[in-house]
Formats: C-alpha cells, sequence, structure tokens
C-alpha cells in the first residue's frame, strides 16, 4: 500500500467514524466494562478462593496503581462468603456482557448498513463477541505474567509485546468475522484484527509505563486508579470499533471500482 492510499484509507476511516459517532457507543462500552469489572473479580475470588485476594498484590502491578489495587483487595475481601454478593455479581456480569454484546452488534450493522439479523444470529454474533473480548483479556493477563519470567526487562517487553499482538490478532478475528454482513472471509477480517491488536498492545503498554511511574502521576490517589480504568476501557472500546470501521471501509474500495466497472461495461452494450 503507498503512503498516499494509507492517508486516504485514514481520512475515509475517520470520517466514518464521525458519521457513526461511535465514541458514543465507546463510552457505553467502556461503563459496561467497567459496571463488570469488581462483580468478574468477585466470581474469581468464590471459584479460586481466599488465595486470590492474597496474590493480588503480587499480580495486578502491572495492570492498577497502588490505590486501585488497594480497592480491589478491599471489594474482594468485602464480598467474600456472602451468597448475596455473588448472585448480584453474577446478575451485573450478565447484564454488562448482554449490553456489551447489543452495543457492539448495533455498531456493526450502522456502519454496514445491514438490516437487523434473526434472533439466532444474534445469539450467535453475541456469543462472538463475549468470547473473543473474555480470550483478549485472558491472553494480555497470560503473556504479560509469563514473560515478566524472561531476563532483561527490554528484551521481554519487546517479545512479550509482539507475542501479544500476534495472540490478539488471531483471537479478535471472529470477533470482525462472524457479526459482519459484509466481511466474507476470515482473511477478510484481519484488518479489523490488526487494528484492534495493535491500539489494544499499545494501550497495555500505556498502562504498564503509567503503573510503574504511579508515584508520579496519581495525583488523586485511589481516583486516579479510578480515571485510568475508565479511559483505558474508553480507549480499547473505541479501538475495537474502529475495527468495524476499517473492514468497512476497505470492503467498500474494493467494491466501488467492481461496481464502476459493472456500470463501464452496461453503458457500453448499449
Amino acid at each position: 500500500m503507498r503512503l498516499a492510499d494509507a492517508v486516504d484509507l485514514a481520512a475515509s476511516v475517520a470520517r466514518t467514524a464521525h458519521e457513526h459517532d461511535v465514541r458514543y457507543p465507546a463510552a457505553a462500552l467502556a461503563y459496561y466494562g467497567f459496571v463488570a469489572f469488581v462483580p468478574l473479580l468477585v466470581l474469581a475470588f468464590g471459584v479460586l478462593g481466599q488465595r486470590l485476594a492474597g496474590r493480588v498484590y503480587t499480580t495486578t502491578p502491572q495492570f492498577l496503581p497502588p490505590g486501585a489495587q488497594g480497592l480491589v483487595y478491599d471489594a474482594m475481601n468485602a464480598a467474600s462468603g456472602q451468597v448475596g454478593a455473588t448472585l448480584l455479581a453474577i446478575a451485573a456480569l450478565a447484564w454488562s456482557g448482554a449490553n456489551v454484546a447489543v452495543d457492539f452488534r448495533t455498531v456493526v450493522e450502522r456502519v454496514e448498513g445491514a438490516p437487523e439479523g434473526p434472533l439466532a444470529e444474534q445469539v450467535r454474533d453475541a456469543a462472538a463477541v463475549l468470547v473473543t473480548i473474555a480470550l483478549a483479556i485472558v491472553s494480555i493477563a497470560l503473556t504479560s505474567t509469563l514473560f515478566v519470567l524472561l531476563p532483561g526487562e527490554l528484551l521481554a517487553t519487546a517479545i512479550g509485546a509482539a507475542a501479544l499482538v500476534v495472540v490478539l490478532i488471531l483471537i479478535f478475528v471472529p470477533l470482525y468475522y462472524v457479526p459482519s454482513s459484509v466481511v466474507d472471509s476470515p482473511r477478510a477480517a484481519l484488518p479489523g484484527a490488526v487494528t484492534a491488536a495493535v491500539g489494544w498492545t499499545v494501550i497495555h503498554a500505556a498502562i504498564q509505563y503509567y503503573v510503574v511511574h504511579a508515584a508520579r502521576y496519581a495525583i488523586y490517589g485511589v481516583l486516579s486508579g479510578i480515571i485510568l480504568i475508565l479511559s483505558s476501557l474508553y480507549v480499547a472500546a473505541v479501538v475495537l470499533l474502529l475495527g468495524v470501521v476499517v473492514n468497512a471501509t476497505l470492503r467498500d474500495g474494493v467494491a466501488a471500482p467492481v461496481r464502476a466497472e459493472t456500470v463501464r461495461r452496461t453503458g457500453d452494450r448499449r
């Protein structure tokens, strides 16, 4: 792809994203993700037991500043052994997950100009969205944990980032292939998957940098952690939706010459 083509593609993606106001659905996705954050930890605490709370401080420094780590630790301990808290966590997680799936599919339909599909397709698409996002989050946690064990901080960071991009690309392909009506193959879903994978890796790297330098930037204490979580979720949601826009824009770019050639041939026959 030439530089001029890349610039044109970026301009088209930005214009389409602005026309469809993806920032508002992204804000909704970030809200649902934030609502699901503590319930997800509560359920994990109930499944894995008391040891999880004791390891929060050793496993979350890469993702949360100290104030936010303490907030998570207190929330998980407060919910320990409470059946009501577990049931509430399940309900909140189900509600948030359903809204995330519906909102993502709505954006896909709006950007692609596709009609709403039957219920069976909606359920299939919702499952693909939720499973993909869950796998992406797990892969980020596992990749970060594994590559910390490598000798040399710079080497571990570089290898970990490269591995995370590759893993996320593979995970994100179904997210942009299954719910789409214009992406006709997994290969055609790759541009959106690459966009999301690179974007999420950059976000993760920025979070890690912030956490390492939390003492310098965390001027609001615990509120800094909350702001970090909300901002990260919002940017991550924007990146996910931009992947949809990228695929739709590329598809329109491929289809336009075909339509033009068809019109030209029809005119020649006349």
